[in-house]
């Protein structure tokens, strides 16, 4: 029994280590530190307060749920796709493949950084709504609100590690660049999609980021409760298919 527990307090203490070391190495590193902080509260801040217009707080609600949404994205695909590539390509993912951590520690403790960064993004986004957007909202569905928004987060995630695992350090950064702005803005995270030609609106049920904005505004009762299950199936199946990917490309990488 205490040899079974000593094992456990081991294993636990390398999960700890290595989250540590993730958010130490992120804040560290102002490159990817900033913008992942510093865009949504931009864009929020021009589409959110600036060009808002008149709606009060049913806008302001609005607003902050999309942009939460938005602004869990970066780190995701930023803290996997470019800082996976990265580490792949200089061998630090060699040495850390050799070690006794197990990957799970290593895939664990960038997404505990990732939604860390991305719940730091949610409450400066809530703060500025709250002071300038004439947000009310209850702390319960708030709450609710944050946490559909982060969990929201894993399946791009998992795409920032199959793009990780599979390119190289230079082409990394302009691939999660343009997917990021893409799905972001043709999924509906910066403006509605009621905006868009009739074309855009179908389109966008195809993209990712219009499924986890969904799931973000169903969570303070914007979005019709029934097509929730749609959003969750399709963000199930996403996610799955860049497991699938992402543990393809890994096995790839080990050949």
């Amino acid at each position: 029994m205490n040899r079974v527990s000593h094992t456990l307090v081991n294993s636990r203490m390398i999960y700890w280590l290595e989250c540590k070391s993730e958010i130490l190495k992120a804040v560290r590193t102002p490159q990817f530190a900033v913008p992942t902080i510093a865009f949504p509260i931009v864009f929020y801040l021009i589409f959110g307060v600036i060009l808002a217009g008149e709606g009060g707080a049913g806008r302001a609600r609005y607003l902050l749920a999309t942009f939460g949404a938005f602004g869990v994205l970066g780190p995701a695909l930023f803290g996997f796709g470019v800082n996976v590539a990265n580490e792949r390509n200089n061998g630090w993912l060699d040495l850390k493949k050799i070690s006794p951590m197990p990957i799970s520690a290593y895939i664990a403790a960038k997404l505990f950084m990732a939604l860390t960064f991305g719940f730091i993004v949610i409450l400066i986004l809530t703060g500025i709504a709250l002071f300038f957007g004439g947000l009310e909202i209850s702390l319960a569905g708030w709450t609710l609100m944050a946490t559909t928004q982060l969990l929201t987060a894993v399946p791009f995630a998992l795409m920032g590690m199959a793009i990780g695992f599979r390119v190289s350090t230079e082409a990394a950064p302009a691939i999660v660049n343009i997917l990021f702005m893409l799905m972001s803005v043709f999924g509906g995270l910066w403006l509605p999609i009621t905006l868009f030609p009739e074309v855009m609106q179908s389109a966008a049920w195809l993209l990712p980021t219009f499924h986890s904005g969904q799931l973000a505004l169903a969570s303070i009762g914007f979005a019709a409760p029934t097509h929730v299950i749609v959003h969750v199936a399709a963000l199930t199946a996403f996610s799955a298919v860049m497991a699938a990917l992402a543990a393809r490309n890994y096995r790839n990488m080990n050949l």
